[in-house]
């Protein structure tokens, strides 16, 4: 279980971009993750700006609830309870969230019932990282149901006034978009075959 402040600037990419990108920088191999991601009836999780998600990896899952910040535009809360493969795959068949850790913690305190929540939608990404001296640098490729797919660059800092200064940077030399992306969630929802 972790609590962490995520403190990231992000953009889309073309493929072309996303291939010089590659090319430019020491990434490590790619892996895969898939997105399950959930919501409230009348779109209480969306109205409330937060997103919740059960993600799955080669070797375990977790599940993570994102809640804004007030401190900055490009920083959000991250709430993460580990999770088994076999916890994950029960808890996306029931369509739920474990009952135990912090995210069921933070539910209880908001009054949110856990048992209405439900599976929207869902995203596969093949994300590659670099560690930079200005902070770690992702790329993602992320396919969805409808086949649809969208190429996303990120950096993820610890202090947001250098990470906004390396960006601007970034954005001008390989002349890309600084206009903030929609978040995944938004476009799965989008995307949904």
């Amino acid at each position: 279980m972790s609590q962490t402040i995520e403190r990231e600037f992000k953009t889309m990419l073309t493929a072309a971009q996303f291939s010089q990108l590659k090319a430019d920088y020491p990434f490590a191999a790619p892996f895969v993750q898939t997105n399950y991601y959930f919501e409230l009836p009348n779109q209480g999780l969306a109205k409330r700006h937060w997103g919740l998600r059960i993600r799955l990896f080669d070797t375990y899952a977790e599940q993570t609830l994102k809640v804004p910040t007030v401190e900055n535009a490009h920083s959000l809360i991250e709430i993460t309870d580990r999770l088994t493969l076999e916890q994950a795959t029960h808890l996306i068949e029931h369509q739920t969230v474990l009952s135990s850790g912090q995210i069921a913690a933070y539910f209880a305190a908001q009054a949110v019932i856990i048992k209405e929540l439900f599976i929207w939608g869902q995203a596969t990404t093949r994300r590659q990282t670099a560690s930079l001296v200005a902070g770690l640098l992702t790329l993602d490729v992320t396919q969805y149901p409808d086949e649809t797919q969208d190429y996303e660059v990120e950096i993820e800092v610890t202090n947001v006034q250098e990470g906004a200064t390396w960006f601007k940077s970034f954005v001008t030399h390989y002349q890309l978009s600084e206009q903030i992306p929609p978040n995944k969630i938004v476009r799965a929802l989008i995307h949904q075959a």
